[in-house]
């Protein structure tokens, strides 16, 4: 099995790492660890983001820059914000230091453009491979369960009734409160269908928002010779926030699912489904056919998505953040080898290698050993 690294650098606020310490790092995994590429960022560190790139030219290894596209932007004032449908006060969430999860409008097409800019400041001297789009959702029920109904400015409002949404009605909905008619009624692939006919055509409208958006915003990469990668929710809970997994698959050049089991924090799988309550829990395991929100699931959803042709690369909440993700050796090393055994080559370290234990990357290099030391100048 290969492996594809995650560096956090840091937030738009400041870096959260030294060069010297994620150099030092990088090259230890280089030395154990069967690495295909590397995703760091988003840290506003232009001098950090060019030694971590000049570093990993030494190494036959993709450089790919994490960019967070409708969440955790710089600019509040010069994008479109997103509008809640309701005025209820979200609720406080686990995160980690820098990440605030405030989305912006996902239609607004000066949005992608922005992002588009922020990676060009990011990446000036360094010569990148790819970019790894994160943040590519809605907001979850987790913050607040008005998130579910999506964005709720003008322009958003029109493309829902242009396809068929009673928005007052909806409206209506919102204010009374309550997940219930977010219970799916069936399911098609990683798509649910509910039986409201307005949440049912609202749930198709974000998911075509956002593929029309991620799109674009692909076109525009793929054009400048740069690949795609691209970070979603796990099948079971991605609907909810806007995601078609496998159209995502189609825009891109890998999908990362984020099947994270041990992690108490937004995308943690069972912190999102603990969110819907216990009725559509149930609903999402009958449709499933088992508990989603153990490893057995998550390994088999990874399976589906490969024998549908997706090009994923699954990402194993492997660091270990006290009150945010409860991983460990085990615990990662298990999830690999189940991985492995489902037929599925490649696998993320996420998301900060930087706090994921000596010791675990050791055990890790029996599951994916270094095949290749060479440096890129000797190829």
């Amino acid at each position: 099995m290969r492996c594809i690294l995650q560096l956090s650098t840091g937030s738009f606020s400041g870096p959260s790492c030294k060069a010297d310490e994620a150099v030092k790092t990088l090259e230890y995994c280089m030395q154990v660890l069967d690495v295909e590429k590397v995703i760091f960022g988003w840290a506003a560190d232009i001098a950090l983001n060019q030694e971590i790139s000049r570093m990993l030219e030494r190494y036959p290894v993709e450089k790919y820059l994490w960019l967070p596209v409708f969440a955790e932007i710089q600019d509040r004032e010069g994008v479109r914000q997103n509008r809640n449908i309701s005025d209820r006060k979200k609720q406080e969430i686990n995160t980690c230091k820098g990440d605030a999860f405030d989305f912006v409008c996902q239609s607004s097409r000066e949005n992608m453009a922005y992002a588009e800019k922020v990676f060009d400041r990011l990446t000036e001297g360094c010569r990148m491979d790819g970019v790894f789009l994160d943040r590519i959702r809605y907001a979850s029920a987790a913050g607040e369960e008005s998130a579910l109904y999506g964005c709720w400015c003008p322009d958003c409002r029109d493309i829902y009734r242009k396809n068929g949404v009673d928005t007052e009605r909806v409206r209506a909905m919102a204010k009374e409160g309550g997940l219930e008619r977010f219970k799916p009624l069936a399911r098609r692939r990683s798509i649910y269908r509910y039986e409201d006919r307005d949440i049912d055509r609202l749930m198709e409208t974000k998911r075509q928002i956002i593929i029309s958006r991620v799109g674009a915003l692909c076109e525009r990469f793929h054009s400048r010779g740069l690949k795609v990668g691209a970070d979603t929710f796990a099948p079971a809970i991605a609907d909810f926030v806007g995601q078609d997994i496998d159209a995502l698959a189609e825009l891109v050049d890998f999908v990362k699912p984020m099947v994270y089991i041990r992690t108490d924090a937004p995308a943690g799988i069972p912190f999102e489904l603990r969110s819907f309550g216990s009725g559509i829990k149930k609903r999402i395991d009958e449709l499933w056919g088992r508990d989603t929100g153990s490893m057995e699931a998550a390994v088999r959803q990874m399976q589906e998505l490969k024998d549908r042709g997706c090009a994923i690369a699954p990402g194993i909440d492997a660091n270990r953040i006290e009150g945010i993700c409860g991983a460990d050796t085990a615990y990662v090393k298990e999830f690999l080898q189940k991985l492995a055994a489902a037929g599925i080559d490649r696998a993320v370290l996420s998301w900060d290698i930087m706090r994921i234990a000596k010791e675990t990357i050791e055990e890790l290099a029996e599951v994916m050993p270094a095949s290749c030391k060479r440096d890129r100048a000797a190829i």
